[in-house]
């Protein structure tokens, strides 16, 4: 029994690792790139390798890894539930204490470090988790998670059927296109790779709250994915992968094929404004159910555990190294550092973040040779039990 429970702690602090580096791929594009530029969709790298790692990272990386962070949240939320009720602990206290803690922290992260901060948002939608959802059933939770991520796909498309003909709604040529973003790129950098320290504090409170704004639209997928992992928390599917194995195989199939089949229609067709939405909201949601599913089933096999088993180290200290990886780039992108901003193509910006995350690997197995848990975790579960210490014998799986 204790191997099974040791297994599926190491299982979710791997995939939680795996989910990191996939995050990071897709967060430094903004550390040296506008996001208002990114907003239009406009290539800065063009030719060659760019284009072609550019449209490998939309069909494989973009938006599918922030999924499977948030469908660990929603695990998580499940697995501190059931710690709590064995300890005789009030769930929703801990837990609304946890969630403000993460809220403090990512506004602190948001203004002051990097304005592309996600911790905030799952703090809100924490709360909504936290007052609507906990005490649901299973299938209520899943049924809740199928609408959630249905809403914004049907709302675009209807949308899209009402104001079909309509003359009010033009849209920029590709010339202006490029020309607002090359603009927006070029007064960015100016202020991130050049400026002092108050110019990047207002910029950086400007991208912040406008990012906010466009999170939202993302809120319902983003608390769908919540509720979908507490379904799987609640229905002990990752506690015992082996006699499940039917059902991740049928996951890894389905999500893989429609799943790939939508990142590929967008990537390789011309689709209506409507059609990318539903495509991406719907096809980026199957594509991480069947990277779950998949590293789920490689677990289970012995040599495949060893390799895999390398994201645990990583993934135990999530919280630390997430808030490590804006500091470190903010030091190589911005102008009390290196000053890199808009300067490295999509190929340099891949090594650069995979070779932050493999020193954080390797810092991320020193620590917890000598320590239980990372050290904002430390801090993050100290307010959450209220000054309580972590025991020694603490392994991992409570991050999420």
């Amino acid at each position: 029994m204790t191997d099974v429970r040791q297994q599926r702690i190491t299982l979710i602090d791997s995939l939680r690792g795996f989910a990191l580096l996939g995050i990071f791929l897709v967060n430094i594009l903004f550390f040296t790139t506008s996001l208002q530029t990114i907003s239009f969709g406009v290539d800065l790298w063009t030719g060659g390798y760019n284009e072609a790692l550019g449209m490998l990272k939309d069909i494989f990386i973009n938006s599918k890894f922030i999924l499977i962070f948030s469908f660990l949240f929603g695990l998580g939320a499940v697995l501190l539930q059931n710690s709590c009720e064995a300890k005789g602990l009030s769930f929703r206290r801990v837990y609304a204490r946890r969630l403000t803690a993460l809220l403090v922290i990512g506004l602190i992260h948001g203004m002051l470090i990097w304005y592309g901060d996600v911790l905030t948002h799952y703090a809100i939608l924490g709360f909504l988790l936290l007052l609507l959802f906990i005490k649901r059933k299973p299938k209520t939770l899943l049924i809740w998670s199928l609408i959630l991520q249905l809403i914004v796909p049907v709302l675009v498309v209807i949308s899209s059927l009402a104001s079909s003909g309509d003359p009010q709604f033009t849209t920029l040529s590709g010339e202006e296109m490029q020309q607002t973003a090359l603009y927006y790129q070029a007064k960015d950098a100016a202020i991130y790779g050049a400026g002092d320290a108050g110019q990047i504090l207002g910029q950086r409170l400007n991208d912040f709250i406008a990012s906010i704004f466009n999170m939202i639209l993302f809120y319902p997928q983003v608390l769908g994915l919540f509720l979908l992992g507490m379904y799987f928390g609640k229905r002990r599917f990752l506690h015992d992968v082996a006699g499940h194995r039917a059902l991740f195989v049928r996951l890894a199939w389905i999500g893989g094929v429609l799943g790939l089949a939508a990142q590929l229609a967008m990537a390789w067709t011309e689709l209506s404004f409507a059609m990318e939405a539903v495509m991406l909201f719907v096809g980026a949601p199957l594509m991480s159910l069947a990277y779950i599913s998949l590293f789920a089933l490689l677990y289970q096999n012995k040599r495949c555990q060893k390799v895999l088993r390398v994201f645990s180290y990583p993934g135990k200290m999530a919280f630390t190294n997430y808030l490590m990886q804006s500091v470190i780039c903010g030091f190589i992108f911005y102008s009390y550092g290196l000053a890199l901003y808009g300067t490295v193509d999509v190929g340099i910006q891949m090594l650069i973040a995979l070779a932050v995350y493999a020193a954080q690997v390797i810092f991320s197995m020193l620590w917890l040779r000598l320590f239980p848990i990372g050290p904002l975790e430390y801090v993050w579960r100290l307010f959450t039990y209220w000054g309580k210490p972590v025991r020694k014998k603490q392994v991992g799986g409570g991050a999420a």
